[in-house]
């Protein structure tokens, strides 16, 4: 429960508790049965992060490399983390949803607040793709709180929807909708676009894969749900008007192939050719894992030496980033952590399916595994969405 408070108050508290519960898996890992889904996708995380350690034999920065492989260490324990969950009970897991939700509800309000007592000056902010400071704790990056930001509402909602079966109370449910509720308003104020898009993506992956379990009247809130949500927000969120403005003028200027220095996806889309170009050159083994900023930024000199010098960044795409780090099977390797979790959704429930869904389409935007929130938060998310997928089976062969 720590842990799942610790996202936005502190890096070191974040960690400690993610190690420690590694360390209970650790001890319980002779008596854990798992099954073949689990052991899958068990073996990809660690054959992920066995081809960024084979690519640090091979780095010159050394000191940058070793840094990305602590960074890492999350995706190789894993199974031990997931096993430290499959532990506790039902009800212990749902308190460590709801307290998930309450750890991005805080900085989320307070951040809010902080909007609107500075509203001309955010919106200015968010036409010129500028980040929304996002206030309590250490201040969290505001691409991976966005991140967490809407998982945290798929979260919510599928537990509310299975509330039935995972034994909530009155209280916990109506705790759950509240901070669902208000953490969905908040996204619409605070969120980037890549959390913004990610949400929607998980929303619509749920609603398809749930619609037939839902009684009539919950189809037609569904249904309505869909239709007026996207038009209310638009209708009265300032901010999220200006961030689908300052979107369709970034997305002229890749079109046009205008200048794109200081216009955010335009600026992505010149990292992704420079990052397509590298992997090129080394396409087995990548660059290195401490080299990869190095030669990222280099290449730029010989792709578009037009992107200004502070611009030439990191492709925001953690498939090209692991490409270049380790190779083109070390992107597989990503890739098919999160494709086959969405194909397992086929075979049990939507939430494993949806929180891959939001990874999926955060890492074509975002580099989420190369910060320590969005690292843990991927691992957590997975293990927690895999930790109830697990409890809900048990509970439909039971019944």
């Amino acid at each position: 429960m720590l842990l799942c408070f610790s996202f936005t108050l502190s890096p070191g508290v974040l960690s400690i508790s993610f190690i420690l519960l590694c360390s209970v898996g650790l001890f319980l890992l002779k008596t854990s049965s798992l099954n073949k889904t689990e052991k899958v996708i068990f073996l990809l995380f660690i054959a992920f992060y066995l081809t960024t350690l084979y690519s640090f034999l091979y780095t010159t920065n050394t000191e940058h490399g070793i840094r990305k492989l602590v960074l890492k260490l999350p995706l190789l324990f894993f199974p031990l983390y997931f096993i430290s969950n499959k532990s506790i009970t039902t009800k212990t897991v749902i308190h460590m949803v709801l307290i998930f939700l309450y750890s991005m509800y805080l900085p989320a309000v307070v951040s809010v607040y902080n909007y609107f007592i500075n509203k001309e000056l955010f919106d200015q902010l968010i036409l010129e793709s500028k980040p929304l400071p996002i206030e309590f704790g250490y201040g969290i990056y505001h691409i991976q709180f966005s991140i967490l930001l809407a998982s945290s509402c798929i979260l919510g909602l599928f537990v509310l929807l299975k509330a039935k079966f995972l034994a909530l109370t009155k209280t916990e449910q109506l705790i759950g909708l509240f901070l669902v509720s208000v953490n969905f308003i908040c996204i619409h104020i605070l969120g980037a676009r890549t959390g913004l898009l990610s949400l929607y993506l998980g929303f619509l992956f749920l609603a398809l894969i749930e619609f037939g379990t839902l009684n009539k009247k919950m189809k037609i809130g569904a249904v309505l749900g869909a239709v007026l949500i996207p038009i209310l927000a638009y209708t009265f969120s300032n901010s999220l008007r200006n961030r689908i403005h300052n979107t369709l003028i970034d997305f002229n200027v890749a079109w046009e192939g205008k200048d794109a220095n200081d216009y955010s996806f335009a600026l992505r889309l010149q990292a992704w050719k420079n990052a397509k170009d590298v992997i090129s050159k080394h396409p087995i083994l990548g660059v290195g894992i401490g080299d990869a900023d190095s030669v990222l930024y280099a290449n730029f000199y010989s792709v578009n030496p037009t992107i200004n010098a502070v611009n030439r960044k990191n492709p925001h795409f953690q498939f090209l980033e692991s490409s270049v780090q380790s190779g083109i099977i070390s992107g597989i390797l990503f890739l098919m952590i999160l494709l086959f979790s969405i194909y397992y959704t086929f075979k049990s429930n939507s939430l494993i399916g949806a929180i891959a869904i939001m990874l999926l389409i955060s890492s074509c935007f975002e580099s989420i595994l190369e910060r320590q929130a969005s690292v843990i938060g991927f691992t957590v998310l997975m293990a927690l969405a895999l930790t109830i997928t697990q409890r809900l089976q048990s509970k439909a062969t039971k019944n």
